[in-house]
């Protein structure tokens, strides 16, 4: 299983299906691919204060999206810095279809996001996808990052493109186009 191909899915599921049964699909890959109670582990840690301050930042950079009249908002992670975020600001945009994502590398503006140490720690302890199971846990903390950030912002008026992505994603999800 390559991540990258999974991340293709992933962008095609944010569209079509529920955020549960997304977080339920990758909860049972984890289950049946990776031994203990590594699933139930990723599935129990409590996302609430993350997506409360995820709508915070969010509100900052559509102030200033409005403000500057930029193009787009890019959200992004890092696994490998405490699952530190940041929301960009950016004031070019490329479609998902035109597979061109530099755009999100030139930002006018930057709002700091939430980290989730909890989910970095899990990161730590097995790497991005050099094992099959190191693959499968990646992949369900992603799944779980989109869904608990998709749902902090379900509500938010945003007028221009929503993306997410993990540093150095390619391609970036998109969350509304």
């Amino acid at each position: 299983m390559n991540i990258f191909d999974c991340l293709d899915e992933l962008q095609a599921e944010l569209f079509e299906k529920s955020y549960e049964e997304m977080e339920a699909k990758y909860y049972e890959l984890c289950s049946t691919n990776v031994e203990g109670n590594e699933a139930e582990r990723i599935h129990n840690i409590n996302l609430d204060t993350f997506q409360t301050q995820v709508k915070s930042s969010l509100q900052e950079a559509v102030h200033i999206v409005n403000e500057q009249t930029a193009r787009a908002i890019y959200f992004e992670y890092d696994m490998d810095n405490g699952w530190e975020s940041t929301f960009f600001i950016c004031d070019e945009y490329s479609s998902l279809i035109e597979e061109d994502d530099d755009w999100a590398s030139d930002w006018i503006d930057e709002i700091e996001g939430p980290s989730n140490k909890e989910f970095a720690q899990i990161y730590q302890e097995n790497g991005f996808d050099a094992t099959e199971k190191a693959r499968v846990i990646t992949l369900f903390l992603i799944v779980r990052t989109l869904v608990a950030f998709a749902k902090a912002v379900k509500n938010i008026k945003v007028d221009v493109p929503l993306c997410i992505g993990f540093h150095d994603q390619d391609p970036i999800m998109r969350i509304k186009e």
